[in-house]
């Protein structure tokens, strides 16, 4: 999976803990990623007509009593693979930060302290590796120079963040073991 700039595979990573009502993972986005992401209905079925399209999940029948049976959608193992691809990836800048560093965020967390302490790490190295060749880079005029230190000012400002971050993620676990 190449870089994306998009919070859509978040929709796998709640199928995670099982099967899932169209509907009803339209509620648990809109509950805990609301923030950050807003997901229309009928987007979020384009995109998971897609994912099936792709074998990342399938939909199964459900019976449901003297009801009509209820579709769910199920994660494959490619869907989980296409997952942990996406979960691996750094957000590049205030663009992808702002919603994809977020979402993915919200799945470190929820991994535990150790996948939240890895996730911050690896993302702090890449916004470093971003900043040092936003640094190198030459810029042709003044205008461009006024661009690139506002960047920098970004990145630096993002770095100072991740830290605080993870220094806080780990003060909040050292509180849970006393």
């Amino acid at each position: 999976m190449k870089a994306n700039i998009s919070p859509e595979p978040a929709l796998l990573g709640f199928l995670q803990a099982g099967p899932l009502h169209g509907y009803d993972l339209h509620k648990q986005i809109t509950r805990q990623l609301g923030p950050v992401w807003r997901l229309g209905l009928s987007q979020m079925y384009a995109i998971l007509k897609e994912y099936e399209t792709r074998g990342w999940l399938e939909t199964i029948v459900v019976a449901s009593g003297g009801r009509p049976p209820r579709k769910m959608l199920k994660l494959t193992p490619a869907g989980q693979r296409a997952f942990d691809a996406w979960m691996k990836q750094s957000a590049r800048g205030l663009r992808e930060f702002r919603i994809d560093f977020f979402v993915r965020l919200y799945f470190a967390r929820a991994a535990g302290r150790n996948a939240l302490r890895q996730f911050l790490k690896q993302q702090s190295r890449a916004t470093a590796r971003e900043r040092a060749a936003l640094q190198a880079r030459a810029s042709e005029s003044a205008f461009g120079e006024t661009v690139r230190d506002f960047r920098l000012a970004q990145l630096d400002t993002i770095l100072k963040w991740l830290e605080t971050c993870a220094e806080s993620s780990a003060r909040v676990h050292s509180k849970k073991v006393r």
